[in-house]
């Protein structure tokens, strides 16, 4: 199985978007495998990362964006 397709398919896992069948065949390589276990635990901590970036951006990017907001605003007047 290429890297490409084992990142896609611990995605859809992680997602929940895949068939049983496919998540029992999944969750099995995870817990034989240390290198998928890895790419598993991996993109878990990636996707929290991203949670929260979501949820909390810093102050600066909230500043960031409403200039920016204003200056396209000013510009389609």
């Amino acid at each position: 199985m290429s890297k490409t397709s084992t990142i896609e398919k611990l995605v859809l896992y992680l997602f929940n978007e895949t068939a049983m069948t496919d998540s029992v065949l999944i969750q099995r390589e995870i817990d034989n495998d240390d290198e998928v276990e890895m790419e598993f635990t991996n993109i878990k901590r990636a996707f929290r990362f991203v949670d929260r970036a979501l949820v909390d951006p810093s102050p600066s990017s909230v500043s960031n964006i409403l200039k920016y907001a204003a200056r396209t605003a000013e510009k389609a007047n």
